[in-house]
């Protein structure tokens, strides 16, 4: 499924749908042959079945038709001789996606129950609570330098607006597609290096930072921003060090007492006791990487996203070495 995934997205991007692509790209999905009765006799027809997280599944769910058959094209172009389905068929499971993806497919769901509500779709009553909370929602996550300009707080003054000044269906949709397109073309274009959350570690600091360098990674762009990420690596890191050191347990392999802050010495004197001898050399050289790849990143003035994405993983890592250490052996 993975494989199919990858190929659809790379189809969407080709076609200069981002958008698309990312929610997809967090998707399982494949074509699925299904008999069906036609009222004359059975036939295997070609489904395009995707699993999708919540909110993706909302969103892949609220495309209007012309996006929905994209999709399924998509995946069509993944099997060469199956015929391409006019639609997706999508089924939600219990993940929830988080991060730039969530806010992507939450601008999505608001941008379909506007033009849905003013072109004969859903009442207003029915939905309006949904719209109100997701737009604090998108509000309150969307990056400071996106642009959105939805004035509409609420759907009873988008009614207000539309009944006043757009009389057409056409014209309606354009201002909604207006409206967000800007907004959701840049969040599609911060090209995604997404690193999977792993278990929580149980060190509220660390876990708490973990989580949040995850998402600045989804939106940095600029050097700074991915020397900030850096630094929080290196926090992490000392925060982990400090979680597990005990200094009448963990002497450190040169002799030399650690500050609070000099991790190297910390994890090392921890692992040595926990993995005495030189065989275990390299679980000490892994954490001592993760820590030189974050300093790197921290003082790098030509810092990459890639770049960061690689040290959040690094340091990811280290956590969940770390973290296993300390439930398998504990002291």
């Amino acid at each position: 499924m993975e494989k199919i995934t990858g190929i659809a997205c790379d189809f969407l991007e080709g076609l200069q749908r981002p958008d698309l692509a990312i929610l997809l790209r967090h998707c399982q999905a494949a074509m699925i042959a299904t008999e069906t009765y036609n009222g004359f006799f059975n036939e295997l027809i070609d489904e395009a079945i995707i699993e999708a997280p919540k909110p993706i599944d909302e969103a892949l769910v609220k495309l209007p038709p012309q996006d929905r058959k994209r999709v399924a094209e998509a995946l069509a172009s993944a099997y060469p001789n199956t015929k391409t389905p006019d639609d997706i068929s999508v089924r939600s499971t219990n993940v929830v996606a988080g991060g730039i993806v969530a806010l992507l497919a939450e601008m999505v769901i608001q941008r379909d129950t506007m033009i849905d509500v003013a072109t004969g779709g859903a009442r207003i009553q029915e939905v309006d609570d949904y719209y109100r909370a997701r737009e604090v929602r998108i509000r309150q996550t969307i990056p400071d330098r996106i642009k959105y300009e939805n004035p509409h707080v609420d759907l009873w003054d988008w009614y207000r607006h539309w009944s006043a000044e757009l009389p057409q269906y056409k014209d309606r949709r354009s201002y909604i597609r207006e409206l967000f397109g800007p907004a959701i073309s840049a969040i599609a274009s911060q090209s995604s290096l997404p690193s999977e959350p792993r278990e929580p570690t149980g060190w509220e600091r660390v876990d708490r930072t973990l989580s949040k360098i995850r998402t600045q990674i989804e939106t940095a762009s600029a050097e700074e921003d991915c020397q900030a990420i850096g630094l929080l690596c290196r926090e992490i890191i000392i925060s982990l060090a400090q979680a597990v050191y005990d200094p009448q347990l963990h002497a450190p392999l040169d002799g030399v007492r650690p500050s609070e802050t000099d991790a190297n010495r910390m994890l090392e004197g921890y692992i040595a006791h926990k993995f005495p001898g030189a065989s275990n050399k390299e679980v000490r050289a892994h954490a001592r990487a993760s820590l030189a790849l974050a300093l790197n990143l921290q003082h790098r003035r030509t810092a990459t996203r890639q770049l960061a994405a690689l040290c959040v993983e690094a340091t990811a890592s280290t956590t969940a070495v770390i973290s296993i250490i300390a439930r398998t052996n504990a002291v």
